[in-house]
C-alpha cells in the first residue's frame, strides 16, 4: 500500500524570480509559464528544483487576451534557459471561453499524448498563465472537445501550485483515499495531491478525504460538519488526530457503519511511509469507542474492509 505513496513525482516549485527583466505590471504584460531546464548528468535526489519558471510577454492593447495568451505558450519560450511543455504541432481547435470563472481551453489531439509529470507540468503552465487573467478562477482543458480521462481533476487552479522557497519545496503526492461503497465496504479512489510548503501530508490527505469524491457512488466517511483540529505523528509512527465535537454527534447507528468510517480514515492514513497507527481524540480528549467500536487504543490498518 506505501508503494503507492510517489512523494516525488512531481515537484511544482516556482522560483521567485523570473526569466525577464521585468516583472509582468500592467494590463498588457503577462507571466508566461513554461517547463524548467532538465537536470544535466544522473538524477539522484527526485527534487531537482523548479518545474517551472516564467517569462514576461506582451500582447496587443485590443487582442483577445485568453487566446492570446494560450498562443504565446504554444509557440514557446522566447527567453533562453526554458522549455515549451508541448508536443509538436498542438493548436488550439477553438477560442478559449469563461463561463462562471473557468476558462476552458480545447487542443488539438496532440495535447493528449501527455501523461503523468509531462501531462501535470504542461496543465499548470497553461493553468498558471492564464488564471492571471481577471474572472478566470479554474481552467479546463479539453484535447479535441473531451477532457482527458485519466487526469485526476479536471479544474486546474493556481492554487494547486504553490510559490515556495528552494528549502522548504512543495512535493505533488499520489496516493489511495478509502471511501465509503453504497453497497457496503470500502473503496479505493485514486488521487494525486499537492503538499504545499507549511502542510504535512497526513493534513492533506485527510483533507482530501473528507472532501467531495471525484468517483460517483463514494461518499466521504465523515460530515461535512465534522472539523480537524490538529493532528500529528509521534517517533513510534502513531498518528494523533484531534476531531471537534462533530465527530460524535454525527457518528454512523450501527457498529458496522462505524467500523467503514473509522478504517476508512486510517487505511487512508497509515499508507504514508511514517505512519503505523492512528489514535483518534475529540476536542483534545481520548474516546473509549466510537459507535460501538473500541477506540481507547491506536487502530492498525484493516484491507479485508475493501471490496474489490
Amino acid at each position: 500500500m506505501r508503494a503507492r505513496i510517489l512523494s516525488m513525482l512531481c515537484v511544482l516549485l516556482l522560483l521567485l524570480s523570473s526569466c525577464s527583466a521585468d516583472k509582468a505590471g500592467d494590463g498588457s504584460a503577462y507571466q508566461v509559464y513554461f517547463a524548467a531546464p532538465l537536470p544535466d548528468g544522473e538524477i539522484t535526489n527526485p527534487i531537482q528544483g523548479p518545474a517551472v519558471l516564467w517569462e514576461t510577454r506582451r500582447l496587443p492593447q485590443d487582442a483577445d487576451v485568453l487566446h492570446g495568451l494560450v498562443e504565446c505558450l504554444l509557440s514557446g519560450p522566447v527567453s533562453a534557459g526554458l522549455r515549451s511543455p508541448f508536443p509538436d504541432g498542438v493548436y488550439q481547435v477553438s477560442a478559449p471561453t469563461l463561463t462562471d470563472g473557468v476558462c476552458e481551453v480545447d487542443l488539438s489531439e496532440h495535447y493528449g499524448g501527455l501523461s503523468g509529470a509531462d501531462l501535470t507540468v504542461a496543465d499548470y503552465c497553461i493553468a498558471l498563465t492564464l488564471c492571471q487573467v481577471e474572472g478566470v478562477e479554474a481552467v479546463s482543458i479539453l484535447v479535441e472537445g473531451v477532457p482527458i480521462s485519466y487526469r485526476d481533476h479536471q479544474l486546474l487552479r493556481e492554487s494547486d501550485a504553490v510559490l515556495s522557497s528552494a528549502e522548504d519545496e512543495p512535493v505533488y503526492l499520489s496516493a489511495d483515499l478509502y471511501l465509503l461503497r453504497k453497497e457496503g465496504g470500502l473503496a479505493v479512489e485514486h488521487r494525486e495531491l499537492l503538499v504545499p510548503s507549511g502542510s504535512t501530508p497526513e493534513e492533506v490527505l485527510l483533507r482530501a478525504l473528507l472532501s467531495a469524491p471525484e468517483t460517483q457512488d463514494l461518499t466521504p466517511p465523515l460530515s461535512d460538519q465534522v472539523r480537524i483540529i490538529d493532528l500529528w505523528v509521534n517517533d513510534s509512527g502513531t498518528c494523533y488526530v484531534n476531531f471537534d465535537a462533530a465527530f460524535l454527534d454525527s457518528r454512523p447507528p450501527s457498529a458496522s457503519q462505524a467500523r467503514l468510517t473509522l478504517y476508512a480514515i486510517v487505511n487512508t492514513l497509515c499508507q504514508l511511509p511514517n505512519v503505523d497507527a492512528v489514535f483518534l481524540l475529540v476536542e483534545g480528549e481520548s474516546i473509549s469507542d466510537y459507535g460501538g467500536v473500541t477506540t481507547d487504543v491506536p487502530l492498525e490498518p484493516n484491507p479485508d474492509l475493501v471490496v474489490s
